[in-house]
This record gives C-alpha cells, sequence and structure tokens, in this order.
C-alpha cells in the first residue's frame, strides 16, 4: 500500500514537473514572426525630402488650405503653446473610465472656457478651466477602438450595443478599459466578432462615423479669421504596445486633407506599414496632405520605441527605407507627459557620461526596480516578475525583433536614441532617430493643457478627488500617485495658423516644457560675444545662424552656441540655463555630457554664448538646451499640503519626492561629419535640414 501511494506520489510529482516544463516552454516561444521578406520602400514624395522642410532664416508661409490671412505675424517667430495629446470619452481607455467630454469640449476648453470632469460615485460635480488658453491642440483618441467605442455608447445604432463586451465596457472599472484596450497588446490584433459584426463591417462603418466627427470638430474650433486666436489639428493615437511596451505615437495633420480612415494597430501592425501608409495615402496619394507621427512614453517601451535592431534580417535596401521613413516621418518625440519623463537614465553602462540627477525628476523606471511583465505574444501568455534588467542580446527575440521581457535602455530616452541614431549614421545609412522635443498631458479627461501642480485634477475620475490620485495604480497602469500633470508643447511660428505651426514642427523648431510657459531659444551660428544685450539679438541670431532643430554640417570654424529662455511670470524663477552634449568618439564610444551655463540676466530672462572648447569637428554630434527652474512643490505634496492636518488623507504620507524642478527643453543641433546640407532658399547653403 505504501508502495503504491509513493508511485503515485512520484507520478504527480512528474505529471507537475512536465507541466511546469511545458508552459514555461511554451510561454517562451513566440507565437507570431515578423515576415523579414517584405520589401519597404524608400518615401519619395517631395514633401518628404530634406530640401522641403530645410531651414530658411525665414522662411515665406504658404497655406495649404483656404483661409485669411493672419493679421498678426512675428517675423522672429513667436513661441506659441499647445497639447497634442489628449483624450475624451472616444478613447476605451477614457469612457469606461468615467469621462463623458467629447473632442467639441477639449476644443472649448483649450480656449479658455469651463467643462465638466468626471468623478468617482459619490462625489459631487466638478468643472475645470484653464487660466490662461492654448494657442493649440489636438485631440488624439485611441483609433483602435473608434468603431467599439462607438457601438457601445450608441443604444440603436448597430447590433452590438446589446452584447456582453458592450456591457462590460459602460460597466466600468479596470474590466471595462481591457475588454477592448487589451487588443492592443496582441502582435496580431483582431477585433471583438460580437460587436464589430462580420468581417468586423459594424466596426469599420463605426470607424468612418467617429474619424468625421472628430475631422468636423477639429474644423469647427479652427480660427480661420485674421484674429487667428486658436488652431486646431486632425489627428489620432496609434497604439501599439505589445506585451504592454508603448510603441504609441500620436499622428498630426497639417490640415482636413486626411485619408478616408486612420491607419491603425488592426489595418498597420508593424512600424514599417505605419509610416508606408503616411507616405502611399498622404504625402503622396492626397495633395495638400502632409502629416508627422510622434512616439510617446519611450520611456516604458522596454527597449523598441528606438530599437536599431527592428529591421534586422530584412534586406539592406528595406533597412534603408525604413530609417529614411522614421527620418521623414518621426519629426519629433514627446519628451514628457503624465506618465513619466523620457529624456535620460542614471546607471546606464553604454553611455559614458556623469550622473543627472534632474534624470530622475517624474521618472516611472530605474534598474533593478522590482516589475511584473506581461508576455502575451507567445503561445502561452505569462505574468513574469522583472527587475528592471538592461536590454542585452538575451532579451532580443529574432522572430519578431523585439526587446521582450520589459527590459531597460539608454534608447528608451531621448538622450541615448540620438546617439544611437548618429550610430546607425556612422555605418553610411541615414539616421533614424533624429527628432525635435514636445511635451504634452495625455489628459483622459479632455483637460487639454491642464498642467499646474497645485490645481491639478487627476487622470481619470478615480483621480478628480485627491485620495484617489494618491492611490496605488492597477497592473498596467501608470495612473495615481506615480503619475504627474503632464507637459505642453511649444513651438516659434510665424504666426498662429496650422500651417505655420505644423512647419515649425517639421522643421523641428519645437520645444518642450514640464508645464511652465517657459520660453527657450536655442541656436548655433557666429555671434557676437554680447549679443545678449542688443536690442535687435533675435533677429540677429536667426540672420546669422540657425535655430533649435537643425542639422548641420560639421563645423571646421569657431562657431557658438546661443542660449536663451525667458521665465514664465506665473512660474518659479529661473534658476539655470544647461547645455547636453552628446558625441560618438573616434573609437565608436558613446558620450554624454551636462554643461552648466554662465547665464546673464535675471531670474526673469537669461541669455549666454558658449563656444565648446572641446569640439571635434570630426566626430558626430548634438547639443540640446534646458532651462531649469528653482525647485517647487510636487503636486501630491503641494496639495496635501495645502489641507488642515486633520484633512489630510492618510496617503499623503508617501515615499514620492516632495519637490520636483520644473524645466524647458530647446530641439537638438547636430553637426555631422560629412553631411551635405541642402541649398535653401532665403538662407545660406550649408546652414540647415
Amino acid at each position: 500500500m505504501i508502495g503504491a501511494l509513493k508511485k503515485t506520489a512520484i507520478a504527480i510529482v512528474i505529471l507537475l514537473a512536465l507541466l511546469w516544463g511545458g508552459y514555461k516552454l511554451l510561454s517562451s516561444i513566440t507565437r507570431y514572426s515578423i515576415d523579414k521578406t517584405v520589401v519597404v520602400e524608400p518615401p519619395s514624395s517631395h514633401k518628404s525630402m530634406p530640401a522641403y522642410y530645410a531651414f530658411g532664416y525665414q522662411p515665406e508661409l504658404t497655406y495649404s488650405e483656404a483661409r485669411d490671412q493672419c493679421s498678426e505675424r512675428y517675423p522672429t517667430k513667436k513661441a506659441m503653446f499647445g497639447d497634442l495629446h489628449i483624450h475624451t470619452a472616444v478613447s476605451a481607455d477614457a469612457f469606461p473610465d468615467g469621462t463623458r467630454t467629447f473632442p467639441d469640449d477639449v476644443y472649448r476648453f483649450s480656449q479658455g472656457q469651463a467643462i465638466d470632469v468626471p468623478v468617482e460615485n459619490g462625489f459631487a460635480k466638478r468643472t475645470m478651466q484653464l487660466s490662461r488658453p492654448l494657442d493649440f491642440a489636438a485631440v488624439t483618441d485611441h483609433a483602435e477602438t473608434f468603431g467599439e467605442g462607438y457601438i457601445c455608447r450608441t443604444k440603436g445604432a448597430f447590433p452590438g450595443y446589446d452584447s456582453d463586451a458592450c456591457q462590460t465596457f459602460r460597466a466600468g472599472g479596470e474590466e471595462g478599459v481591457r475588454i477592448f484596450m487589451r487588443q492592443n497588446g496582441e502582435p496580431r490584433p483582431t477585433r471583438n466578432a460580437e460587436v464589430c459584426g462580420k468581417d468586423n463591417k459594424d466596426c469599420q462603418a463605426a470607424d468612418r462615423i467617429v474619424w468625421q466627427d472628430m475631422k468636423r470638430s477639429a474644423e469647427t474650433a479652427y480660427d480661420r479669421s485674421p484674429a487667428c486666436g486658436f488652431t486646431s489639428f486632425v489627428g489620432y493615437e496609434y497604439t501599439r504596445a505589445p506585451n504592454a511596451q508603448h510603441m504609441h505615437r500620436n499622428t498630426i495633420f497639417q490640415n482636413a486633407s486626411v485619408p478616408e480612415l486612420p491607419a491603425t494597430f488592426f489595418s498597420h501592425p508593424s512600424n514599417y506599414e505605419l509610416l508606408t501608409s503616411f507616405e502611399k495615402e498622404c504625402r503622396l496619394g492626397i495633395d495638400a496632405c502632409d502629416v508627422i507621427s510622434i512616439p510617446h512614453n519611450s520611456n516604458i517601451s522596454g527597449g523598441n520605441a528606438f530599437n536599431p535592431k527592428y529591421m534586422d534580417g530584412f534586406s539592406e535596401s528595406s533597412q534603408s527605407a525604413y530609417w529614411l521613413l522614421r527620418n521623414a516621418y518621426d519629426r519629433l518625440m514627446e519628451i514628457t507627459q503624465h506618465k513619466g519623463t523620457s529624456e535620460c537614465l542614471n546607471g546606464i553602462s553604454d553611455i559614458l557620461g556623469d550622473n543627472d540627477e534632474l534624470c530622475d525628476v517624474e521618472q516611472l523606471r530605474q534598474f533593478g526596480q522590482a516589475e511584473q511583465a506581461p508576455e502575451i505574444s507567445t503561445w502561452l501568455p505569462a505574468l513574469m516578475d522583472s527587475d528592471s534588467p538592461l536590454c542585452t542580446d538575451q532579451y532580443f527575440d529574432r522572430k519578431d525583433n523585439l526587446y521582450k521581457g520589459f527590459c531597460l535602455s539608454s534608447r528608451d530616452f531621448a538622450r541615448g536614441a540620438l546617439l544611437y541614431g548618429m550610430a546607425e549614421e556612422q555605418k553610411g545609412g541615414p539616421n533614424p532617430f533624429e527628432f525635435g522635443f514636445i511635451g504634452s498631458t495625455d489628459t483622459h479627461i479632455s483637460a487639454a493643457g491642464g498642467v499646474g501642480e497645485a490645481d491639478w485634477g487627476g487622470h481619470i475620475a478615480y483621480e478628480t478627488n485627491l485620495k484617489g490620485r494618491l492611490g496605488v495604480a492597477g497592473l498596467g497602469r501608470f495612473n495615481r500617485l506615480v503619475s504627474n500633470p503632464g507637459g505642453l508643447a511649444g513651438v516659434y511660428a510665424v504666426e498662429n495658423s496650422r500651417d505655420a505651426i505644423f512647419q515649425s514642427m517639421k522643421r523641428r523648431e519645437a520645444f518642450a516644457t514640464t508645464g511652465p510657459r517657459i520660453e527657450p531659444r536655442f541656436f548655433a551660428g557666429h555671434y557676437p560675444e554680447n549679443i545678449c544685450s542688443h536690442a535687435n539679438w533675435l533677429a540677429t541670431a536667426y540672420a546669422r545662424g540657425t535655430p533649435m532643430g537643425s542639422k548641420l554640417a560639421a563645423q571646421m570654424k569657431p562657431f557658438q552656441l546661443l542660449v536663451q529662455a525667458k521665465r514664465d511670470p506665473l512660474s518659479k524663477p529661473l534658476e539655470k540655463l544647461q547645455l547636453i552634449k552628446g558625441w560618438i568618439d573616434r573609437d565608436g564610444q558613446k558620450h554624454s555630457k551636462v554643461i552648466n551655463l554662465d547665464a546673464k540676466g535675471s531670474a526673469d530672462n537669461l541669455c549666454t554664448v558658449y563656444d565648446d572648447p572641446d569640439y571635434d569637428a570630426g566626430v558626430s554630434t548634438y547639443y540640446y538646451m534646458r532651462a531649469v527652474e528653482a525647485p517647487t512643490l510636487r503636486w501630491s505634496e503641494s496639495q496635501c499640503s495645502a489641507l488642515p492636518v486633520s484633512r489630510r488623507p492618510a496617503e499623503c504620507k508617501n515615499n514620492m519626492p516632495k519637490r520636483i524642478v520644473e524645466m524647458a527643453w530647446a530641439s537638438p543641433i547636430w553637426f555631422t561629419p560629412g553631411y551635405m546640407a541642402p541649398l535653401v532658399v532665403g538662407g545660406v547653403e550649408g546652414h540647415g535640414d
């Protein structure tokens, strides 16, 4: 009897071991592989060529659509502030969380009107209103769920309204969000048949309804009068996130001439397919159409947002074509928003440089940080524990050219990605990661530009009361205590019109702030040492150099970097100006360095001219500038300390920093050995890209 029990126990142990081994095996084998025989074509539209958006010191502005000419133009360009990452109830991760405002409400809010914000059950109705209107905005709802959301919200429109999935969606909460948003984590996403109908025809019809309404809303809000009071762009978010690793992009069109439907993760599951569609369906397919694609939250992409091995295994011509597409469409990246800042990362080993304390401001991820990483692109899903390891070849899956395990890389951040882009260029190809900077909010309650620390009202309904904001987010969410109000997009434009702002974004004459309306200026050229004291210094800056976003040939003769910033009068004083320099030395080693500048002026206006004593014309180099305010209270501390001790939630005692530093970043300027700049009409040959 004992012998039989022993045999049974051994058999059970063996069976469990086999089951466990089978599970581990099937949860590690990639279910889908990428087709590396596909031929990727390079961009061929004149709108994709560098000469089309080359810098002139004062480029002539032409309108791509009918409108009155603006009555005010600014020859040396004016700083304009906006938000290019805004969600409404159209998004399937906003409606279940309580949002009931739509694109029309966003544009009203952006121009200074009050809107209702969602509240958790049992709490009083609340409204929000900007103290200062925005100059421009774009609603960027998740295009992948346009149809599903419309069907589930609109009783009687389609049969899917009564489906179990729609009932879950309307019930809200975490499961209400996941019912459709989980599709974006699949490597080959499919739509919900009970909602979308046969061959997805109902969802496709609903997609068209939503897309047309989004275009109508942007058109209605756009001020085409000579006053040029407000600019609205047609846009959407492309929401690719295999294994919850964010490779999301915001799509911003120049005008209302746009494709019939947005390109989504369903129709274009790979980045090269997406960018190819922009080339064929917009720039080549529609005369007046132009578009840029803005990656965001690279900080939580697990090494994949700026992955230099993404085209491994493709032909050399296809690899080069893809890098050219990225250069032509990824003109900007979102460096800061509510899910953290994506500037830089401390503790990396592939880039030599000093520790930068400002890299840790509103940082979500660090090496060695315990996290849970879902793996759903394998034959059996798995939930793995991750300690944020470095993205080495061990984590690279050659079947789909993606890094797994939610690893962490210097390329997840702007500073490192810019260096890896230059390294690709040194191999003889295009630079795929040559982008400027913007910030935005990623609000999911339609509160575009609502970035104040003291009065931030949260990101979703559960956060519109302080206790909710101080709570812990659910798995896969980056909300609540670790979240922040987000930032703003800035551009320097000759007027407040679609064409002027889009032109500046495409030329990368753009900047980002963590919220305050700091105005950073950054030029490279030949300047007198005392230019900052000249009354006409800005006109001289343009006349004798090029602004942020420029790509220049390596400079064999001495040149200067002109760095200036103006304070936001409603925020903290400016404390310092910094240059961040990145370069690849002659041995191929990547470097970065933070240079504190000896800026003159006051806390309201700092300015200096810098001559880099270590510049080497034989190595690829970039510079960007950072304007830094005096420290301020983080929202979690500011809002808690504003309450009497007796009324403070217990969650006011937490491990988040009590103070942060608000800042602004100007887009980089590149110096590239061997680069041949296009001839610029109205400018100077060799002074710009």
